[in-house]
């Protein structure tokens, strides 16, 4: 019956990973949806941005020319005749004509726009202002609300000019914070205007922003649920592992002893002179046994409510090791080493002298259990900073990596049929060792291989200043 509640919980667990993975692969494709849709708006955003810092580019690059050809005529009106046929007669001064000649072999001539042609005209005469032109530039996209930085390179046969404006850059690297375009000036395409313009972060903000600002606080909301709900479930996962260890324990583990108590007392009733006092002893040792059960269970539940006063005091470690060393080289079925090394001048420690003699015999207790003959058990004393470290190390058989952070839970034995069948416990040993390190506010290391042995690392904090918790918080 146990090993199916233990199955059935493991069951839920497996569905409740289950459904965890498959929650993370739906926020996870939904917010692979949501990358997907707002790349492309921010690329529909980058899209019109460039179009219309194309246009505005062109119609600055036809400002600054017409600024060449007024201060070259002097505000006067220009006439303009674009022919493949001139005749030598005509006048240009007195009709102001400024005449382009297109070769009579350059089949394109009908697609040359009249701005091509008087930068053809006057590419010698009155080369471009790359200074001009970003003044211009800059003023449009100014008026157009698009500030943003650039720089401009005029490149000629003859020069290559290099104009940067002076806004900071704004743009988010990821994003590809800049484009370049190149607009030829002439039909030969010898005068080229490349310009490099960042874009501004209007680009990034308003709805989109909004949009993607409130589209984080909902993944967040949605992600901080599911690990919230996960949490509450794993909990009652855990909870029902409790409550089956403990039904386990009720009907299974006490029943030995009470059933092994009441037959020595019958038998005890029946006896007479020796044999009666021989079974009566033994069923005291069941029943006192039990009691200190319980005594254990009820010092935990204090711990875990805070409730359990801690007598605290300065004391000597070696006399909380050594009454077991006496103890199991008296009575033992073991050969049974145990070593002691503590660092001189540094013994002393303050701390209810009671728990933790009991916790180191608790851990000098398993090793013996739980290893094989002979048995070697090193405790180790030392201070490190504020904490005094208590080392139990054994040549035992050794905890699985798996199950290494469950032994400290209540009523929890390593299922390893080896542990089982070396010795019966409870599942509370490692528990009260446990609340009585955090009692002194310290923290307790495993480290185990199986095969090896095990090493347990009690930290506590050592408050040598007089200062005390009754309540062990």
């Amino acid at each position: 019956m146990h090993t199916e509640c233990i199955q059935n919980a493991d069951n839920l667990l497996k569905m409740l990973n289950r459904a965890l993975t498959f929650s993370i692969i739906a926020i996870l494709f939904l917010l692979a949806l949501q990358g997907v849709w707002l790349f492309r708006i921010i690329e529909s955003e980058k899209t019109e941005f460039r179009k219309n810092a194309d246009l505005l580019l062109n119609e600055s690059i036809n400002k600054e020319l017409n600024s060449r050809l007024l201060s070259r005529n002097k505000g006067k009106v220009l006439n303009v005749v674009i022919s493949n046929s001139l005749t030598e007669s005509a006048n240009k001064n007195d009709r102001k004509i400024v005449d382009v000649d297109i070769k009579k072999d350059q089949k394109s001539f009908t697609t040359v726009t009249l701005q091509e042609a008087l930068q053809e005209a006057y590419k010698k005469d009155l080369p471009l202002r790359l200074d001009t032109l970003a003044a211009y530039f800059t003023k449009s996209l100014s008026l157009a609300k698009k500030n943003t930085a650039f720089i401009l390179k005029f490149s000629s046969p003859d020069t290559v000019k290099t104009f940067e404006s002076l806004i900071q850059k704004n743009g988010i690297a990821f994003l590809t914070p800049s484009f370049e375009t190149t607009i030829p000036l002439t039909v030969s395409k010898d005068l080229l205007i490349t310009a490099t313009i960042f874009y501004p972060t209007s680009v990034f903000k308003g709805d989109l922003l909004t949009i993607l600002v409130l589209s984080l606080i909902v993944t967040i909301f949605i992600l901080f649920s599911i690990i919230m709900q996960t949490r509450m479930l794993y909990k009652q996962v855990s909870l029902a592992k409790v409550k089956e260890n403990i039904t386990h324990f009720l009907t299974h583990e006490l029943r030995s002893p009470l059933q092994s108590s009441i037959t020595n007392l019958e038998v005890g009733e029946m006896s007479e002179g020796a044999n009666s006092k021989y079974f009566l002893g033994k069923a005291k040792e069941q029943l006192v046994f039990l009691n200190g059960l319980i005594e254990n269970i009820l010092d935990i539940n204090k711990f875990e409510k805070r409730q359990a006063p801690l007598n605290k005091a300065l004391f000597n470690i070696n006399e909380a090791i050594e009454p077991h060393i006496v103890r199991h080289s008296v009575d033992s079925k073991k050969s049974v080493h145990i070593s002691a090394i503590t660092q001189p001048g540094q013994e002393m420690l303050w701390g209810d002298k009671l728990h933790i003699t009991n916790a180191i015999g608790n851990l000098i207790d398993n090793a013996i259990k739980y290893s094989d003959d002979p048995v070697v058990i090193k405790v180790t004393t030392q201070t490190k900073g504020s904490y005094f470290r208590i080392i139990v190390e054994d040549n035992g058989i050794g905890i699985p990596k798996d199950e290494q952070s469950k032994v400290f839970e209540k009523f929890y034995r390593v299922s390893k049929r080896e542990h089982s069948q070396k010795g019966k416990g409870f599942g509370l040993g490692l528990t009260y060792v446990m609340w009585v390190v955090k009692a002194h506010k310290g923290k307790i290391e495993l480290e185990s291989e199986v095969g090896v042995g095990s090493k347990f690392i009690l930290s506590l904090k050592n408050d040598d200043n007089g200062k005390e918790d009754t309540a062990g918080r």
